[in-house]
């Protein structure tokens, strides 16, 4: 068998004024996808995500057609450890990290998901088999808004049955963010738990070592679940120095890439748990690697998950697989490309989210009109803002 084209399919869901939303990054303008669609014999096809795809989209899907997609035409789509060793070896001089490792990502996913529409069964069987059928979950909302509204939004998830709910913090004022989470704390109570991401990739001012140590203090009291990534992710040293000196257990990885860059997070114990996600840190087949390291230290996951279905899917296959992949991160921003890319529709129970079993491949397919429906618009996803010199 031989991979006979790849295409890459660009997809848009454009907020209305009222539906936008705001991080430590900017403001969310509309939600862009990037899939990517691998054909082997003319006859069967694999959907792959390309992760983060907000902010790159055009320069994506040129990477594929100039690059990757003349490296790959004619391999054999079962030659995976191949075909990945060959897309990192043959980029690696021009990008190690960053888009180049989602793109590999998107089209390892692709892969899988061909082999096991080929294969007629589905990807976790092909990497593992089926360690759970059944993940604990968040919600993944709480972005810039209010406190009466944050509580509201927080105690709704609960009573969804979510065991706890993440918010977003990450602004220059840092009394501004602390005031916010005692003050969620205290409306919300003791029992829910509260999953705090500063997200300082993103910011025109990343914390220091200094600054997130005094954020850190200032909240030990509130009884986190996690903060999440509270410096730059190449401030290696700075989180090793602020997990040694908190409480509080520290999470980051939704931007590392590649076994080589979570092994520094990993050895240096500069997490207590990592968050690789299958559409960025290097696809199904590096997560897997990624995992096996994490494993031999001991260190628990809680994939990052915040793309289409085909993202979702994929994150989802690779969490049943591992035995340390403890917790599901569950998107609650308007986003329609993950639920009408689904075969079948997620279902919760209990605090926790059903595998979706026993369907060919990922579980996921894209019908024309959900393309002509989502036809891509150029523009900017994310307003970043001004970019603010730290003094």
């Amino acid at each position: 068998m031989k991979i006979t084209d790849i295409e890459t399919i660009l997809l848009c869901y454009r907020y209305e004024e009222t539906e936008k939303w705001k991080w430590s990054g900017g403001e969310t303008k509309q939600r862009n996808c990037i899939l990517v669609k691998v054909t082997v014999d003319d006859k069967y096809t694999g959907l792959g995500e390309i992760g983060e795809s907000a902010y790159l989209p055009r320069a994506v899907e040129a990477m594929i057609e100039t690059r990757f997609k003349p490296m790959l035409l004619g391999e054999d789509p079962f030659n995976i450890e191949k075909i990945w060793r060959k897309m990192y070896i043959q980029s690696c001089h021009y990008g190690r990290k960053g888009v180049i490792s989602t793109v590999i990502s998107g089209i390892d996913i692709a892969l899988y998901d061909v082999i096991g529409k080929i294969l007629e069964r589905p990807v976790y069987d092909l990497i593992g088999g089926k360690y759970r059928t059944k993940f604990k979950v968040y919600a993944s909302g709480g972005m810039s808004k209010s406190i009466e509204n944050l509580a509201k939004e927080g105690l709704s998830y609960v009573e969804k049955g979510y065991f706890g709910f993440k918010v977003r913090i990450g602004n220059e004022d840092i009394e501004e963010d602390i005031s916010l989470i005692k003050e969620l704390r205290n409306k919300v109570g003791t029992g829910p738990s509260i999953l705090v991401d500063a997200g300082q990739c993103y910011t025109n001012f990343p914390w220091t070592y200094d600054t997130a140590i005094q954020v850190c203090k200032k909240l030990e009291e509130c009884n986190l679940f996690w903060l999440e990534e509270p410096l730059h992710p190449d401030d290696i040293d700075g989180f090793k120095r602020l997990n040694a000196n908190t409480t509080i257990p520290i999470v980051a990885g939704e931007n590392e890439f590649t076994r080589y860059g979570f092994l520094e997070l990993i050895r240096n114990h500069c997490v207590d748990i990592i968050q690789p996600d299958v559409t960025r840190s290097g696809g199904i087949s590096e997560c897997k690697r990624i995992a096996a390291i994490a494993s031999a230290y001991h260190m628990r996951m809680a994939p990052h998950i915040f793309g289409s279905g085909v993202g979702f899917m994929a994150n989802m296959h690779f969490m049943a697989s591992e035995p340390d992949a403890f917790v599901m991160e569950h998107d609650q921003t308007l986003n329609p490309l993950r639920e009408e890319l689904l075969i079948r529709p997620i279902t919760y129970k209990d605090g926790y989210v059903n595998l979706i079993e026993d369907l060919p491949g990922l579980g996921v397919e894209l019908k024309e009109e959900t393309v002509k429906k989502y036809a891509y618009n150029d523009i900017d996803a994310v307003e970043k803002g001004n970019f603010v010199p730290v003094y």
